[in-house]
């Protein structure tokens, strides 16, 4: 429970320092249950992961709302921010955190499964 609280935590701040320091760029937050910290372009998103963390795009997709999901993570630190690019729309922070491991996870434990 306290690791859930210190990766909110973690997460509320890192929204809240990426949107002060976005907002020249326009960016916004998106009203919803929970503000994400929104861009109208990718590019100035993706500036300030890297010019604040380090952070550079290490895995992308698109799911099946034809969101473009992007990874950025900083290997040297272990942060890492997940954002989605809404088709026709912004490019939203929906979680960061910590403790990013970039190996094949295949014999790690699996939440909720015994070990």
């Amino acid at each position: 429970m306290t690791r859930n609280r210190t990766n909110f935590a973690r997460t509320a701040v890192l929204a809240s320092v990426v949107t002060l320091a976005l907002m020249p760029f326009g960016i916004s937050q998106a009203n919803s249950q929970a503000a994400r910290v929104c861009a109208p372009q990718a590019t100035a998103l993706v500036a300030q992961l890297g010019k604040e963390y380090g952070e550079v795009l290490t895995a992308a997709g698109v799911d099946a709302n034809g969101g473009f999901v992007q990874v950025y993570t900083n290997t040297q630190t272990g942060t890492w921010t997940i954002a989605i690019t809404i088709p026709g729309g912004p490019t939203c922070i929906v979680s960061a955190g910590e403790g990013w491991v970039h190996e094949q996870t295949a014999g790690m434990q699996k939440p909720g499964l015994p070990s």
